[in-house]
């Protein structure tokens, strides 16, 4: 993959006596209670969801008693061991680039994420997971995606105060890249309250996507 300064990043806040926080880039970024409620308005009891790239469960511990099943997907244990013990939860820990479900899901999440890939890499990944995706299913994005153009950034970080990679593709080409592979429904919503939008190039939206 191209984002081994992301991957590193990440090892290294996994390696260093995370929080339920550390899976996000900042506290700044901590909006679970919001992703909670997003994520409340598209399941039910019956819905089986995917969680990719998990991380703590800051936001699947959220939820995940109001719904059937939740397999969550993390690469890193020392994050993964703070979702919720619970018998409808399974844990994984495994690279989503190289993970293979075993079975079809409602709702599969990938909750800021996919900015971590580049353009290539997050196609396949799509293209990977839609597989696993029922018909009626729904394929749910949140991130930050560049407002006019790609933002990337590749380089040291004066906030992070480390190197870091993300790759903010501009929102229309990332729904279109969605229609490509299939899924012909994608709604696009606003997620975020303004305050947390905090750059003037990118913004936090929600892709809710599918087949028809």
């Amino acid at each position: 993959m191209n984002n081994e300064l992301c991957l590193g990043f990440w090892k290294s806040k996994a390696e260093n006596n995370p929080t339920i926080k550390t899976s996000k880039v900042s506290d700044i970024n901590d909006f679970s209670e919001i992703d909670k409620e997003f994520i409340l308005k598209y399941v039910n009891k019956e819905t089986k969801i995917l969680d990719l790239a998990a991380g703590t469960g800051i936001t699947l511990n959220k939820y995940y008693d109001k719904v059937s099943e939740v397999t969550a997907v993390e690469k890193y244990k020392q994050f993964s061991d703070f979702i919720v013990k619970a018998p409808n939860i399974t844990v994984i820990n495994e690279d989503i680039s190289v993970f293979e479900p075993q079975n079809q899901y409602d709702v599969i999440l990938m909750f800021g994420i996919v900015s971590y890939f580049n353009r290539d890499e997050i196609e396949k990944i799509y293209q990977k997971y839609l597989k696993y995706l029922k018909p009626n299913g729904k394929l749910i994005i949140k991130n930050q995606f560049g407002i006019n153009e790609d933002v990337i950034v590749a380089n040291y970080s004066e906030e992070l105060g480390c190197d870091y990679f993300s790759e903010f593709r501009q929102i229309q080409s990332e729904i279109n890249m969605l229609k490509t592979l299939g899924l012909n429904k994608n709604e696009l919503i606003d997620i975020y309250p303004p305050e947390c939008n905090r750059w003037g190039n990118t913004h936090f939206y929600a892709i809710v996507s599918s087949f028809s």
